[in-house]
């Protein structure tokens, strides 16, 4: 029988990116600014999933990247006086460069002291930015590139480049998953021995992942700061970001494409009902998320494709929090 699921993923990618293209000719600033917000952080969410689900990598300091994506978009147009906006690709290259150069390092560790490790250095790059004046030292710096430009334009650009990012943490992950590549991360995922012994570079494959994770991870932390206008070190590495990426994807589902798209949705619905309670809402996100983790570690997509068979893009990969990962 024939599978009609990329097919039918295919249009569902089709229709997306046409309405994602209307969307700012038929919405107000205003709600593409909260668009906008929602996709930066589904993309933070689906990166680090993607590290922790499918490429068998638990870290706890993504923040890093965010903060990196972020000051070097900002730096170096303030600097230079170039198009923010394209700059965004170059955010990419430089995080995943920034995780190359780390990884010899923290590679060398394993299960929670990986995790820990990049937290580590995203506190050590936090306190040297907040240090430097070219860095605006702890007051951070504005995007005076945009302030020339007509504000209905920003906003457009802007969200476009999210939606190009929440596009790719959808419809890009699912034909990563489904590639050669993404088999091979599957392989070293479950079994990096099994893995080795079919011919896979164990290392470099987890290698490749990484890069790849947190380069996404600078680029959706760059779009996010260039929405606001301004990135201060306090801000871009705070390690709140990471409670949010860890409540979507353990809340959502750990390891499926569709598990942080429900993550992201509840978490904004919770945010704006307890939008009354200060930084109250993070310590009730945590409850939730150990609440639903002690029903299923798989998350409510788990429960939900338990109970109804629906799968709909069929790249389920087993949680991190499920199976022994070897550093």
């Amino acid at each position: 029988m024939t599978d009609l699921r990329p097919k039918l993923v295919a249009l569902a990618a089709a229709l997306a990116a046409a309405a994602l293209i209307a969307a700012p000719h038929v919405a107000g600033e205003g709600n593409l600014r909260y668009v906008v917000e929602i996709f930066c952080v589904f993309a933070f969410a689906q990166s680090w999933n993607f590290l922790a689900g499918y490429v068998g990598l638990m870290s706890f300091g993504q923040q890093l990247f965010i903060g990196l994506g972020a000051y070097f978009v900002f730096t170096i147009s303030n600097t230079l006086g170039v198009n923010p906006f394209l700059m965004v690709p170059l955010a990419f290259v430089f995080s995943g460069a920034f995780a190359a150069l780390i990884s010899p390092l923290v590679f060398r560790l394993r299960d929670a002291y990986f995790a820990i490790s990049i937290w580590v250095i995203a506190e050590i790059v936090r306190l040297f930015i907040a240090q430097r004046d070219i860095f605006g030292s702890v007051s951070g710096l504005p995007l005076i590139a945009t302030r020339g430009m007509d504000r209905g334009l920003v906003s457009m650009w802007t969200f476009y480049l999210a939606a190009l990012l929440a596009f790719l943490a959808v419809f890009g992950l699912y034909y990563l998953a489904r590639s050669r590549f993404g088999l091979a991360l599957a392989a070293v995922r479950d079994n990096e021995d099994t893995a080795a012994s079919i011919g896979i570079n164990v290392w470099w494959t987890r290698f490749a992942g990484f890069v790849i994770g947190c380069g996404f991870t600078g680029a959706a932390g760059a779009v996010y700061y260039m929405s606001v206008f301004q990135v201060q070190p306090g801000g871009a590495f705070d390690p709140n970001w990471m409670v949010i990426m860890l409540f979507i994807v353990i809340i959502g589902g750990v390891g499926t494409v569709e598990g942080p798209i429900l993550g992201t949705a509840i978490y904004f619905l919770l945010r704006a009902f307890f939008s009354g309670t200060g930084n109250l809402y993070l310590m009730l996100l945590g409850a939730a998320a150990i609440a639903v983790m002690m029903v299923s570690s798989r998350g409510i997509w788990g429960v939900f494709h338990d109970r109804t068979g629906i799968d709909l893009f069929g790249v389920r990969r087993a949680s991190g929090m499920d199976t022994e990962h070897k550093g």
